[in-house]
């Protein structure tokens, strides 16, 4: 380059040069364009040198940065830049005053050039050239026009997502068989063949050369390399942490469906009234909270006179398209329903054509404890559920006829029902069944769960269902033991005592025991047997439940308030009935009170201490219990989701308010927090298992105690020292369904008030009124299910921060998968197809992510199963051969199971970065969350 000259530049007399600039998400070439020009000048010389950039504008237009360098010794004055072409297209404006440039310097100007000026890749010739006093300069070199840098950037993601699908990642890295048949790799993970991999490199290796040159195929090609690339990928499958995607295998798809205008016809039945009895249907809008995206719902009004008829309504309605249905088609529809319609009506029955099927409602789970949906309308609680059965006759169909029955010598009854998504589907006939999973590893032979998740990890512990001698998959997995039922009221305290009678003095139907332990029956080999196996203290359990709305004896169900209004009304405060209750008979709150009182008293101190009094004996020994649930599911299904959102701190008026219960409390029930049934079974329980506080405060406070307290002979003089342990069962709220946030509000809420409340009770002892929230955890395979959890979570953790907690306990986990679920719905313990079984390994994997990241707020974690199937059909870890299913893997180590199928991201899209370490989790009206 010519730095400086003695002479005068004469025209024409040029040097030109080109260098080309890469950015980061940009390719653009810069030309040099050097000209001398002018006569001698006293000063000096004058030099400028010309370089300029180029970027393609979102119109199609170009844009170039030009620099005016004067590399002389002279300032050159008055420069004016008088043409400028690309290609054959003018720059704007023109001509361009530049001013002086001083020696050493540079000065910029910016032209713009129309879309003529050429496409994307071709190579044109651009010319600058001007003036200045004493000389001129100008030149010309062939360049080409840049993509825009969208489109280069575009190019610089795909090649930077090129490389990464060569690389693999640090789990499941790819490999390259130079053998060509895999033979010098490991088969199990992700490999291909050294031409696959050459490939692939050279596809990249000419998308970096677009980038410079630019070719307007680059994207396009690297593309395809890319689609062809991640084809060839090979692995045989046997690693549980890795797979590819097995395809979609036979997905249902939409054969024909009703178009929703409905008719009344003759009935199939001839039993059903040709006039229904009155019964109506009509389509309506979606009626419940989550109505957005929802289609409209079939409404029927279902009215029955119970004389000697059938009951019923019959409709049809066109199918569109009219279709031949084929072999292997279903029926599909789902079902919103009142829980007052437990016990009414019978069937569905249907027909396309003139086959009619049934489908029996008694077949729904009207009693369902954990309904996986619950909606609010009409001030009732609804549920819902799915129906699928076998088309009733193939064929050529045009109609569809849905019936809906009544029963014989049923009592005269109404309700309504809605139904939604009525279909016919068959499995997709253009794609291959997907195979079922093969679990190969015994439990006897994987590492064993409590290996990795205990309290000397710094996590939790991990229990399961089940009492009696520890031994095969639970002694090998677990450390704490939990009976579904056997500590429930109904078993344990079967007869009620004879001092029970009502507010005019009546015995109640079943009290007729004489009072103390010969009322109990308890289940000592049970919890012996989990006690006496292993080491001493090796094993733990879990007791479930002291107080329930269901599962309690007819003596006690029939406990109701002497005056708080029975019902859901629209009122504040009312009670509801309890599962089981045949008859009511009114109570006062002292003789409801000294029913817990005395049940919890009795149940506890039969385990915790040796007492006789309680049925124990010093030879027996002591029954420890790590954690118990003192009351359950109290939360009623759906007040909450209307009730948070008007006043996201209530809580009183969302419980269930169990007829048995809200007796302790009657017309005290909205008033002190210490008169709360809730407070209150707590409190007892508090008493029953006492720490060293708690009897002194007992004795302190003797003479103020209620006197119900003072009838059984629970105290020595007023002393509970004999019943004092160093390390008291932890007492927990147990319940289900948190991943509705209005529910995890409700039970937040009810916490933290009751605790508060403790604070200032003379017999507060130290310790948490509840001291542990039990999740339930009885979930499905689902797009969120991980950070709705995590979300409850995080709010309970809020309460362990502030003290007003001890821990998180997930008590009932199992995963149920959905129709929704990656390679569709399936029943435990049925093998699951490996897309599902992926699925369900790779939701494990999410929540153990989660309960690792909380470990220092919870307890312990129970399977509630061992093998085979948990609640409802559910999948626990181990298969009903006692094989580690894809939950036990994911559960071991979550980061490599997520990483070994990431096909599944997508339907999981975003979980796995919520629950990193430092997401911040919005809790609303609370704030955020973060850990």
């Amino acid at each position: 380059m010519v730095r400086s000259h003695r002479r005068p530049q004469q025209d024409g007399d040029k040097m030109n040069c080109m260098k080309f600039l890469l950015g980061g998400y940009r390719a653009v070439a810069m030309v040099t364009l050097l000209s001398v020009g002018g006569g001698a000048l006293a000063q000096g010389t004058v030099a400028i040198v010309t370089t300029a950039t180029r970027t393609k504008l979102g119109d199609g237009s170009y844009q170039s940065t030009v620099s005016l360098t004067n590399n002389g010794t002279a300032a050159a004055q008055n420069v004016v830049v008088s043409a400028a072409t690309l290609g054959s297209a003018a720059g704007s404006p023109l001509p361009k005053s530049i001013g002086t440039i001083a020696a050493r310097s540079a000065v910029s100007a910016v032209f713009t050039f129309p879309a003529s000026a050429g496409s994307s890749g071709a190579a044109v010739v651009e010319r600058y050239s001007g003036s200045y006093n004493g000389g001129t300069f100008g030149g010309s070199l062939r360049v080409v026009l840049p993509a825009t840098a969208e489109v280069s950037g575009q190019l610089n993601s795909l090649i930077t997502q090129a490389q990464a699908l060569a690389a693999g990642n640090a789990e499941f890295p790819v490999q390259v068989s130079s053998a060509g048949n895999g033979s010098d790799v490991n088969k199990a993970w992700p490999w291909v063949t050294a031409a696959e991999f050459k490939a692939l490199d050279d596809a990249v290796k000419s998308a970096r050369s677009a980038l410079i040159q630019w070719n307007a195929q680059a994207i396009a090609n690297l593309q395809a390399s890319m689609a062809a690339f991640k084809a060839q990928i090979k692995s045989d499958g046997s690693d549980p942490y890795f797979r590819l995607d097995p395809g979609p295998g036979r997905t249902p798809v939409t054969v024909t469906s009703p178009t929703n205008v409905w008719s009344a016809r003759t009935p199939l039945d001839n039993r059903v009234p040709a006039d229904f009895d009155g019964s109506t249907f009509r389509m309506v809008p979606y009626p419940f909270a989550d109505a957005q995206g929802q289609a409209p719902v079939l409404l029927i009004d279902y009215f029955y006179r119970g004389a000697t008829t059938f009951g019923g309504v019959s409709m049809q309605s066109p199918l569109s398209p009219s279709v031949n249905v084929p072999t292997g088609a279903t029926v599909e529809f789902d079902v919103y329903y009142p829980k007052s319609a437990q016990g009414k009506l019978m069937r569905w029955r249907l027909t396309n054509r003139s086959t009619t099927i049934d489908s029996y409602l008694r077949g729904y789970d009207y009693t369902n404890l954990n309904p996986s949906w619950v909606g609010s309308y009409n001030g009732e609680t609804w549920l819902k559920t799915h129906v699928s059965v076998n088309v009733p006759q193939t064929g050529a169909s045009s109609t569809f006829v849905l019936e809906l029955h009544g029963e014989n010598g049923r009592p005269a009854e109404s309700t309504s029902l809605m139904v939604q998504n009525l279909k016919i589907t068959q499995p997709d006939p253009n794609t291959a069944a997907l195979p079922n999973v093969v679990n190969a590893q015994n439990q006897s032979v994987v590492a064993p769960l409590k290996g990795l998740y205990n309290t000397a990890n710094g996590l939790f512990m991990m229990g399961a269902i089940g009492t009696g001698p520890v031994t095969g998959t639970r002694a090998r997995h677990y450390e704490i033991f939990v009976d579904g039922n056997n500590l429930k009221a109904d078993g344990t305290h079967p007869r009620g005592p004879n001092w029970l009678t009502s507010v005019s003095g009546a015995a109640l139907t079943g009290a007729t025991t004489t009072p103390g332990v010969g009322e109990y029956n308890f289940p000592d080999n049970a919890y012996l047997g989990i006690r006496d196996s292993g080491t001493p203290g090796q094993y733990k359990m879990h007791g479930h439940v002291m107080a329930w709305y269901n599962q309690a004896p007819g003596w006690m169900t029939q406990i109701t308030p002497a005056t708080l209004t029975s019902g859901y009304n629209g009122t504040p405060y009312f009670y509801g009935l309890g599962n089981g209750v045949s008859r009511q008979t009114q109570v006062s709150k002292e003789m409801a009170r000294r029913v817990q009182f005395n049940h919890i008293t009795y149940v506890m101190r039969h385990f915790l201490t040796t007492s006789t009094k309680y049925g124990s004996s010093a030879a027996r020994g002591v029954i420890p219990f790590s954690t118990w649930d003192i009351l359950n599911e109290e939360v009623h299904e759906s007040r909450h989701s209307v009730n948070i959102p008007q006043d996201p701190n209530s809580w009183r008026s969302s419980l269930k308010h169990t007829n048995w219960l809200a007796a302790m409390s009657d017309d005290l029930i909205g008033g002190d927090l210490k008169e709360h049934y809730v407070y209150l079974l707590f409190k007892y329980a508090h008493i029953a298992a006492p720490n060293a506080q708690m009897a002194a405060a007992f004795k302190a406070n003797y003479a103020s105690l209620p006197g119900y307290m003072k009838l059984d002979g629970h105290d020595d003089s007023g002393s509970i020292d004999a019943y004092v342990t160093s390390n008291p069962t932890k007492v927990v709220y147990n319940d289900y369904g948190f991943t509705a946030r209005s529910k995890a509000r409700t039970v937040y809420n009810m916490v933290r008030a009751l605790n508060t409340a403790w604070l200032t009770d003379p017999l507060y002892d130290g310790r948490p009124l509840i001291e542990i929230i039990g999740n339930q955890a009885h979930d499905a395979v689902g797009r969120t299910q991980a950070s709705d959890t995590q979300y409850s979570t995080a709010l309970f953790a809020k309460l362990v921060d502030d003290r007003l907690l001890s821990g998180i306990d997930f008590s009932e986990f199992d995963l149920q998968m959905p129709t929704s679920a990656p390679g569709g719905g399936a029943t435990a313990p049925a093998a699951l197809n490996i897309r599902q079984s992926d699925a369900l390994g790779y939701q494990y994997a999410l929540m153990y992510k989660m309960f690792t990241k909380f470990a220092p707020y919870i307890h312990h974690v129970l399977s509630w199963g061992v093998a085979g199937s948990g609640w409802q059909g559910s999948y626990v870890l181990f298969d009903g051969n006692s094989n580690a299913n894809a939950g036990y893997y994911g559960t071991m180590n979550p980061n490599r199971y997520i990483l070994g199928h990431s096909y599944l991201d997508d339907y999981f899209a975003g979980e796995n970065d919520k629950l990193k370490s430092g997401y911040r989790i919005d809790l609303g009206d609370l704030g955020f969350y973060t850990r």
